[in-house]
């Protein structure tokens, strides 16, 4: 009897959850959607301060969505746990790494450490061409995507939908570099609004805000992509796919 009524509850939860993962989509997709609509505006050319003041609540929901319907989301390694790992795969690439280690640094983040003394204009690092990140040596599924108009006028943006590619596909031979990749950078996308209101009256405001609209419109596009498409990128990325990822 208690395993029925235990079978009965999980069943209950279960359905419960993807009614509820179902809703969280539906208003995930339609934020996106009034996102890229207004960053697709003309209007908003001259106004780019109004703009972003008018995405930022926006870009708070959809965050939030996002992280709702992934909390089965994988978790990269904490860098400290994968530079062994990551200097293990350099080697088994034919990286040579010698006299040379992966460190955190105080105040920083990992950075490359001599480990003897080097002659002016010596080697330090040889990488081999296999191990420099591209679209020729990374995600293959790249293929079936090669008619969006993005991925064909903006290199840049193929080679952030590779690494997204890489990073959810099981059994990347990537994963070892993923894994010391930091978790967010010192870049505009990654200021608050306080941040940004700091930067007025400087020539970098302008610069900045436009790169918000255009990361903001390139992912608000490919959401769009991934949830109506049926191709190899996005049947991979449509569960996965955020705004954090993204920038």
């Amino acid at each position: 009897m208690n395993k029925k009524k235990s079978h009965s509850s999980s069943k209950q939860n279960y359905h419960q959850r993807q009614t509820s993962v179902v809703k969280a989509r539906k208003k995930l997709n339609a934020l996106c959607d009034q996102v890229f609509h207004m960053s697709c505006d003309p209007a908003y050319d001259t106004q780019l301060w109004d703009y972003y003041m008018n995405i930022t609540p926006s870009l708070i929901l959809i965050t939030y969505n996002t992280s709702y319907l992934q909390p089965m989301k994988t978790k990269l390694s904490k860098q400290s746990r994968g530079v062994g790992q990551f200097m293990s795969w350099l080697k088994e690439n034919d990286v040579n790494v010698d006299g040379a280690s992966i460190v955190g640094f105080t105040g920083y983040d990992l950075g490359l450490r001599a480990e003897r003394d080097f002659l002016e204009n010596e080697l330090i690092l040889e990488i081999p061409r296999k191990l420099i990140f591209s679209t020729q040596t990374a995600a293959p599924e790249l293929e079936s995507f090669q008619r969006d108009p993005l991925i064909q006028q903006m290199p840049q943006v193929a080679l952030a939908i590779a690494l997204l590619v890489e990073k959810y596909k099981e059994n990347s031979k990537w994963k070892p570099y993923f894994d010391i990749l930091p978790t967010s950078y010192n870049t505009v996308l990654y200021m608050n609004l306080l941040e940004m209101k700091e930067l007025k009256g400087s020539l970098t405001l302008e610069t900045a805000l436009k790169q918000v609209r255009n990361i903001t419109r390139q992912y608000t596009y490919f959401n769009r992509v991934f949830q109506n498409g049926n191709d190899a990128v996005s049947n991979l990325l449509r569960d996965f796919f955020s705004y954090d990822d993204y920038m």
